[in-house]
């Protein structure tokens, strides 16, 4: 199983893809959600892999936490990493979630 960390900021995308005893396979970078699901599809054909743990850290949400409320940001700390299990091609895809409730 390889894993792929995407970290995602204001500014770009960031990827790294290891195999499955961790070695880097590529480091990419994009400069959107919809670049980054494109090249993702073409990963298990590529990397000729069939499961790949994708750990997915949102930045910007951190950020918006850190800002909001104490007790708030202590419920919802854990609210800017997923994991995600791909195990198929249709399933190499970040779908980005919008929330809107009010902090």
């Amino acid at each position: 199983m390889n894993v792929a960390l995407i970290t995602k900021s204001k500014r770009q995308i960031h990827l790294k893809l290891f195999d499955e005893r961790l070695k880097e396979l590529t480091e990419e970078e994009f400069e959107d959600i919809y670049t980054l699901n494109f090249f993702m599809q073409t990963i298990p054909k590529k990397y000729n892999t069939t499961k790949t743990l994708i750990i997915f850290n949102d930045l910007e949400k951190l950020s918006h936490d850190t800002d909001s409320d104490s007790n708030d940001n202590l419920k919802n700390q854990d609210n800017n990493i997923r994991l995600i299990l791909a195990d198929e091609e249709n399933t190499y895809f970040i779908n980005e979630i919008h929330d809107t409730k009010n902090n």
